[in-house]
C-alpha cells in the first residue's frame, strides 16, 4: 500500500465516451500536470455534475491504452449495494 501515490486531484472535464457502455473520459488536474483517465464510473454519474469536484486519483499506475486512448491513471471510488461513491476530500 505504501507504493501507491494517491493524488488530489481537480476534475477539470468529464465527457461521455463514444462507444463505450461504462466509461468516462476525465481530465484531472494534479496541480503541475492534466492526466487523461478513463474511469468506469458511466452507471453512476452524469459526467456534467462531476465537473469542478476534487477527487483522488492513482498518479503512479503506468499509462494504459485503450481502444478509446490513453489512460494516466485511476480514480478511486468506493461500490456497494447502492452504487459507486466518488471520493471527495474537502477543503
Amino acid at each position: 500500500f505504501a507504493k501507491i501515490d494517491l493524488r488530489i486531484a481537480k476534475i477539470v472535464n468529464a465527457e461521455h465516451v463514444e462507444g463505450a457502455d461504462k466509461l468516462l473520459k476525465l481530465t484531472l488536474d494534479i496541480g503541475h500536470e492534466k492526466r487523461q483517465v478513463f474511469a468506469g464510473i458511466k452507471s453512476s454519474f452524469a459526467p456534467e455534475a462531476l465537473i469542478g469536484k476534487m477527487t483522488v486519483m492513482v498518479a503512479n499506475l503506468a499509462p494504459r491504452q485503450m481502444r478509446f486512448g490513453l489512460s494516466s491513471g485511476m480514480v478511486v471510488v468506493a461500490g456497494g449495494k447502492g452504487g459507486l461513491w466518488l471520493l471527495e476530500p474537502q477543503d
